[in-house]
């Protein structure tokens, strides 16, 4: 399949439409902009299509341990057990072997943060991905994967769907997945040949509706691994 290359013009229009398409979030605040470390990539949306293979072939896993099987010895891992729950800033980390620095946040143009579960990751702004990017300063990595679910304005999951998008540091989007799920026990890993400059983690909200329920759905992340791919 021919690469899909986002231009940073396209990636900016995309970011700042979604910045100001919503005012629903849980923290019920209007908070300022994030500033965040120079040279991190702008999010992302995914397309909505099942799988979006760029030129660098991206492998994805559902199963945890045989993503772990893939990954290099070295890489990092996080349970977020020293999250607390409520809003958070951007969350910065340096760690595994080759002390990959990456950033977890809601985007470059979004106004609100991270609102956090105990020990997970999610969103103040229903609109709003998380992002988990690097930048073209730091070293790179070819491995990423998450349990990662759609929760509803009270931090509970819930049913629907999660679109997770892998963008290479290429300019291309090398993998698209859509995930129908209701528990925080799916998983999707990815492994590269390229290096990747961030993923992005969407939950849409339900269509149709369902009576009696909100059609709000937040993006929520856990158990997140960073890593290189297995020679």
């Amino acid at each position: 399949m021919t690469a899909t290359r986002v231009s940073t013009l396209a990636l900016l229009a995309l970011a700042a439409t979604s910045a100001s398409a919503s005012t629903t979030s849980r923290s019920g605040a209007i908070a300022p902009a994030a500033s965040l470390p120079a040279g991190v990539l702008d999010r992302v949306f995914a397309s909505g299509s099942d799988s979006v293979r760029g030129g660098s072939p991206v492998t994805v896993y559902t199963d945890r341990a045989a993503f772990l099987a893939a990954v290099a010895p070295g890489y990092a891992e996080h349970d977020f057990s020293e999250i607390a729950p409520g809003t958070t800033q951007p969350i910065q980390y340096t760690d595994g072997s080759d002390s990959w620095h990456y950033v977890i946040f809601t985007g470059v143009f979004a106004t609100h943060p991270l609102y956090n579960g105990d020990g997970y990751i999610s969103t103040d702004r229903v609109d709003d991905p998380i992002s988990v990017a690097t930048s073209i300063f730091d070293p790179p990595f070819t491995a990423i994967g998450a349990n990662v679910w759609p929760s509803d304005f009270s931090l509970q999951p819930t049913s629907g769907q999660v679109v997770l998008t892998v963008l290479m540091q290429d300019g291309t989007i090398g993998a698209t997945e859509t995930v129908d799920t209701s528990g925080s026990d799916d998983f999707r890993g990815f492994v590269a040949t390229a290096p990747i400059a961030g993923l992005f983690v969407d939950a849409p909200e339900i269509d149709p509706p369902v009576p009696g329920q909100s059609q709000d759905r937040w993006a929520t992340l856990d158990n997140l691994v960073i890593g290189s791919a297995t020679p």
